[in-house]
């Protein structure tokens, strides 16, 4: 046992010496490393970039140096499929262990390398010094980090981006999924070159902001879930179903459970079994997509 350690520990060293220096402290898993979208702030709002963020048991505010936190897999279960998670929160808080940290690591131990994404919130009170828009700066960080994770793929093993979004992260993924998320061919930053265009979208009782009147391209697969007695992600699901018949060959998965309201996140804050259970029909849905294998 000693030994398979030692060998175990040797390996981890080798892997660590084979990576940029910026991504080497990424490598162990659980590791939940922090990384910043821009290198020195957010285009704009670089003199804000060390401001300490704002946090409570279950909320983050004052997100001024949007960032993504890290959590690889153990190499053997590497499935190649990097996930974005976005938490809600009303665009005025992060709810950042229920809906960004837990839904990682669950991730995580399907084989996903995934990305806890910080966005700048467009409905914050208590951050005076900062002045942002849902659909400017909120969406341009959920952009970046597309963008981002693409540019670091084979530092991460990863050959396909998705992003999975919770209630007001979902309105960002619909202002960046659907449109304009063309990389700038001229742009001086090559990460910005990139597309925004996640490879798939995962969207937990999404908020009704940027549902688009038509698609003018064909949208990524999706994965949509919400509770009956929801009712306004119901309609959000309508609306996006309605929009997805136009384009058949692209697959999407709806589920709508009998009850369970909003924000019951991974499950854990409800009693119905449907509910708590929401999550393996994630699970059974990325096996099937081939996103990730059989455990």
């Amino acid at each position: 046992m000693r030994a398979g350690f030692i060998a175990n520990s040797l390996a981890c060293v080798v892997a660590v010496l084979s990576l940029s220096p910026a991504l080497a402290q990424t490598v162990t898993p659980n590791a939940g490393v922090v990384m910043p979208l821009w290198d020195k702030g957010a285009p704009g709002f670089e003199s804000l970039r060390d401001v300490p963020e704002k946090s409570g048991d279950w909320w983050v505010r004052g997100v001024n140096n949007p960032s993504l936190t890290v959590f690889r897999p153990e190499p053997a279960r590497n499935s190649g499929t990097a996930i974005i998670v976005l938490p809600g929160g009303g665009h005025e808080n992060l709810v950042f262990n229920s809906e960004g940290l837990k839904p990682s690591r669950f991730l995580q131990a399907q084989g996903v390398t995934a990305f806890a994404l910080k966005y700048r919130l467009g409905r914050e009170s208590d951050n005076p010094k900062a002045d942002y828009d849902i659909a400017t700066h909120g969406a341009a960080d959920l952009r970046r980090a597309v963008r981002w994770v693409r540019a670091h793929a084979a530092e991460y093993g990863i050959t396909r981006v998705g992003v999975m979004a919770f209630s007001a992260g979902g309105e960002l993924v619909h202002m960046t999924a659907f449109a304009g998320f063309d990389g700038e061919a001229t742009a001086a930053d090559p990460v910005d070159r990139l597309s925004a265009r996640p490879d798939f979208i995962i969207e937990v009782y999404p908020g009704p902001l940027g549902v688009p009147e038509r698609f003018e391209t064909a949208p990524p697969p999706a994965f949509f879930l919400t509770a009956h007695d929801d009712h306004g992600p119901v309609a959000v699901l309508e609306r996006l179903s309605r929009l997805y018949a136009a384009w058949p060959e692209v697959p999407v998965e709806t589920h709508i459970l009998a009850a369970g309201g909003h924000a019951f996140n991974m499950g854990e804050r409800s009693n119905l079994r449907a509910v708590k259970d929401w999550p393996a029909r994630l699970s059974d849905w990325l096996i099937d997509r081939g996103y990730v294998s059989v455990p």
